[in-house]
């Protein structure tokens, strides 16, 4: 039974912030044929360590009325009704285009996964706002730019090109678990951190009314969080680390793409950077530092960066809130096998085991999930993963590598795969190109990293 028919209305019910303090709500209800859900989502942000002026203050209750669209998202999966309202939320027309987006195709993958395909051209009913004037270019306060952290081989590239270059960066984190929070520590940088508690009242509705579970945008929820953490404590610019894969589909489904990582999209990316600056009148608030690269060629960065090893992990099992998670890697995940896979080119086999606390090269029960993302089978899965090329090149860089061909998985991909990547193909993997939107002197300090890696032998063997 389709419950959206049932439960038809998602209202944006109101905001309570107290700059002061960092205290923040956000408010929701669901409404329709006698039902009625209310939820409140809460923020408690880094106070700011002085008042704040009037103009700045203003701007984060614009920022927050950006961050209050995409967390409600989280509560609108809940029943995925046919109509949202965004009742006082006022959007200027730019970034109601952002907003439409983030639930069309931020949703997509849970639309596919629930057959819910009214979601696609899902539209958002409420008066629109004024445009901004851009005001304020956050980059050119030379302040200290906040990156956003995620406990993965990306940010801490990122975190230590910018500590190399001299831009003196602090880290960012939305609701660390302690793992999280270890790998802040061993940046040795100031670290900033925001607590979240959703609202318990979405769990009977999961548990007990069949709502719905899936995956939400939540790169926009950490941009945004991330933001509204700089602007109170007197930072520069949001770093986030997001690849040029992330603009990968990974299915089509009527007639659209679906892509798991549609949030750390470029397309995502200007649509956010655009909204910031109709909403709040802020210019270069967020970029992606890593946008022009491949998860190989990051992968062939962190390989020598050293002092993370121990703490470092994408594995999203390590950081689930609501169920058991493991202690970094499970070692059973797409995610686990990918970063796996990226990594042993460039890794050391004794460190690179060592990080994963196994060798997953040497189980052949994974072979499934790695024909997948070889493209073998099925199709790239809905996880954070590089695109099918960047498989196969490592593969085939590894087809080459007397450490690691007479793995068992490595020898019966390299059998199945037939005819590897050629020269030219691996190549275009590890040909970046300057990030979009990063400004010339952050664009700087990871080419220096780049040509500063290719000194140390990092280049990948081509035959």
């Amino acid at each position: 039974m389709d419950r959206s028919d049932e439960i038809h209305t998602f209202r944006y019910s109101g905001m309570r912030a107290d700059l002061s303090s960092g205290a923040v709500s956000f408010d929701y209800t669901v409404e329709g044929f006698g039902t009625s859900h209310a939820f409140t989502d809460q923020f408690c942000f880094p106070p700011p360590p002085t008042p704040l002026d009037d103009e700045v203050a203003d701007t984060v209750r614009l920022v927050l009325e950006l961050l209050n669209v995409a967390v409600g998202l989280s509560y609108f999966k809940l029943m995925a009704p046919r109509r949202v309202e965004l009742g006082s939320v006022r959007l200027a027309p730019t970034a109601r285009r952002w907003a439409v987006q983030l639930y069309r195709q931020g949703l997509a993958q849970f639309a596919y996964r629930h057959d819910l395909p009214h979601i696609l051209d899902l539209d958002l009913d409420g008066s629109d706002g004024p445009e901004a004037t851009a005001r304020s270019d956050v980059v050119f306060h030379a302040r200290r730019p906040l990156v956003a952290v995620g406990g993965g081989k990306d940010s801490i590239v990122s975190v230590e090109a910018l500590k190399a270059a001299g831009r003196h960066p602090a880290v960012f984190a939305l609701r660390p678990v302690r793992l999280l929070e270890e790998i802040l520590e061993l940046t040795e940088v100031p670290a900033f951190k925001v607590r979240r508690v959703l609202d318990k009242r979405a769990a009977p509705i999961l548990k007990e009314q069949g709502g719905y579970k899936g995956h939400v945008p939540v790169t926009a929820v950490n941009t945004l969080a991330a933001v509204v953490t700089a602007l109170l404590n007197g930072l520069g610019p949001v770093v986030m680390s997001n690849e040029r894969s992330a603009s990968a589909a990974n299915v089509e489904w009527h007639g659209r793409p679906i892509n798991h990582q549609w949030a750390k999209s470029l397309e995502a990316e200007t649509l956010l950077r655009n909204a910031l600056t109709a909403q709040a009148g802020l210019t270069n608030a967020c970029f992606s530092l890593l946008r022009g690269m491949s998860e190989l060629h990051i992968a062939q960065l962190y390989a020598k960066i050293y002092g993370y090893d121990t703490k470092m992990t994408s594995c999203n099992n390590a950081f689930r809130f609501f169920a058991r998670r493991s202690e970094r890697w499970c070692n059973d995940c797409d995610k686990c096998r990918f970063v796996f896979l990226a990594l042993a080119p460039f890794v050391e086999r004794r460190r690179l085991i060592g990080i994963f606390g196994a060798d997953l090269f040497d189980d052949l029960r994974s072979l499934i999930g790695y024909r997948e993302l070889l493209g073998l089978s099925g199709f790239k899965p809905f996880e954070c993963v590089g695109e099918v090329l960047e498989s196969r090149v490592a593969l085939g860089l590894l087809a080459n590598d007397p450490g690691w061909a007479g793995s068992p998985v490595v020898a019966a991909l390299s059998r199945e795969i037939g005819q590897l990547p050629s020269a030219a193909e691996i190549a275009q993997v590890f040909t970046a190109v300057p990030p979009r939107f990063a400004p010339e002197a952050y664009a700087l300090a990871l080419a220096d990293m780049q040509q500063r890696a290719e000194a140390m032998g990092s280049q990948p063997r081509l035959a």
